[in-house]
């Protein structure tokens, strides 16, 4: 099954072009030292930096390429694969549709981000969680999972806390030398989260926080997002994927494991709802829930003391996994097929056109020119003084700027399109001082069944009147999706 897993994730691997979001860490690992990444850089992506320090080291110590930056995603999702398979306390059958369901298979596998070290980080913390006389390997666990995002970080604290319960609860049964050890943990937990707030606390100079926010979180904002999330994570459907929750917190609750379940559940979609309300995020709810119910399942021996009606309900709750799994197994079928037929961003085809044509002066505009920078040794864009996309006032590159261009008079112009700050280029402004559209690449960033976000670039070159657009695209083009 691991074999499997390993060849399925490694051909679709073989046919997804990154996108900004994969590039952006890559280009800051590349570009930066340690110091600066760490102390400096990382308030501005609002993440901390376990992700960008192993690139980091595969690029300044064992001088890897772009290329390989997928190779590493996805030997990081690897080992949470080997791990489930051969840790999961769940009848095997169930640990085998696990590993092939959509954010274990896809998202956090081939999608090379720092979520792909979440499945070995969670499940690690979740199989540690069962044993409260080692304090020391939970907590070693639970600081690279703070250290991996931001969820990371709220998943690290919700364990701890329900780890920390459940061992003053066997206070009176634990050895003196294994006390001692819990202050060793806590304290070095504690300082865990103090160097965190310290490196991630905004300054006033962060782009998203100085930004102008008057549309507050209303409640129907809220009721929203958490319905996305919940659907998106579990079953596709509101109805049911509630219905899947209630249910397994009815599990849990018989099993005495409520807390574990239900709080670290709460915070990722309080998070997403508040923060990060992507789709791709929705995934570490559906993992804090698995972590949930890997703590709560019954060991064997355990399982065959139980009574008729602990059988039962036990069973229930496999076989609502299984339906759970089955459904994300569906899910990351499709994906993979769309990934494999179709270009999930644009930035490789835009990178080859530009190397094609030998491009000189370019100026870029838009976040997702860092999956464009990605192609190059060197910084491309004439108007932005780093490859990577910085968060930071003045944005450079954010918008399109005509006295610029006129002033300037680069030979290309490059714009990024996306789904949430989406815009087409005025081309009859661009006409008018000389720029005409030469190519256009195609990408969308795929989730589950839809399309979600757009990953397509427009180039234009300067002096030419007449020339028909060159679209990478039109003969791989996602059904149903119009761009």
């Amino acid at each position: 099954m691991f074999g499997l897993w390993l060849v399925l994730a490694g051909i679709v691997l073989q046919h997804h072009e990154p996108w900004a979001d994969e590039a952006q860490a890559w280009l800051q690992a590349r570009d930066l030292d340690l110091k600066t990444l760490w102390l400096h850089e990382l308030r501005y992506e609002g993440t901390p930096g376990l992700w960008h320090t192993i690139l980091w080291i595969a690029q300044h110590w064992f001088h890897a390429p772009y290329s390989a930056l997928g190779v590493i995603g996805m030997l990081c999702a690897a080992a949470g694969v080997a791990f489930i398979l051969w840790k999961c306390p769940f009848p095997r059958p169930l640990s085998y549709l696990l590993v092939f369901s959509y954010f274990i298979a896809y998202q956090y596998a081939v999608v090379a981000r720092s979520y792909n070290l979440l499945p070995l980080l969670v499940f690690a913390a979740a199989e540690f969680y069962r044993d409260r006389t080692h304090p020391v390997r939970m907590t070693v666990a639970l600081i690279l999972l703070a250290n991996v995002a931001m969820h990371g970080t709220l998943l690290a604290a919700a364990l701890g806390l329900c780890y920390l319960i459940q061992a003053l609860k066997d206070w009176p049964n634990l050895s003196k030398a294994v006390r001692a050890r819990y202050g060793y943990c806590i304290t070095a937990m504690l300082l865990t989260f103090l160097f965190l707030f310290v490196i991630l606390k905004p300054t006033p100079d962060v782009a998203d926080f100085a930004a102008d926010h008057s549309a507050e979180l209303t409640l129907r904002k809220l009721e929203s997002g958490a319905a996305l999330a919940v659907a998106h994570a579990f079953l596709d459907q509101v109805a049911v994927s509630v219905l899947f929750l209630l249910l397994a917190s009815a599990w849990c609750l018989r099993r005495g494991k409520l807390l574990t379940f239900v709080l670290p559940i709460v915070l990722m979609i309080g998070l997403f709802v508040a923060v990060h309300g992507r789709p791709h995020h929705v995934g570490t709810v559906f993992l804090a829930a698995i972590a949930g119910l890997w703590i709560a399942w019954p060991s064997k021996p355990e399982f065959r003391g139980y009574s008729r009606i602990d059988r039962l309900t036990t069973m229930g709750m496999a076989a609502l996994l299984a339906w759970v799994f089955s459904v994300n197994i569906w899910d990351a079928a499709v994906t993979m097929r769309k990934d494999y037929l179709y270009p999930y961003s644009g930035a490789a085809d835009a990178a080859r056109y530009l190397k094609q044509a030998g491009a000189d002066k370019i100026f870029g505009y838009g976040y997702g020119m860092s999956a464009v920078q990605a192609y190059f040794g060197h910084n491309i864009l004439a108007n932005m003084p780093t490859t990577y996309y910085h968060e930071g006032l003045p944005l450079h590159g954010a918008v399109i700027d005509l006295h610029e261009l006129v002033a300037a008079v680069p030979d290309y112009v490059i714009v990024f399109v996306d789904g949430v700050a989406a815009f087409k280029p005025d081309e009859a402004s661009l006409r008018e001082i000389g720029y005409h559209p030469v190519h256009f690449s195609r990408g969308s960033v795929f989730f589950k069944k839809f399309d979600v976000l757009d990953q397509s670039y427009y180039i234009y070159k300067r002096g030419l009147k007449r020339e028909m657009v060159r679209d990478s695209s039109q003969q791989c083009r996602p059904p149903g999706h119009d761009g």
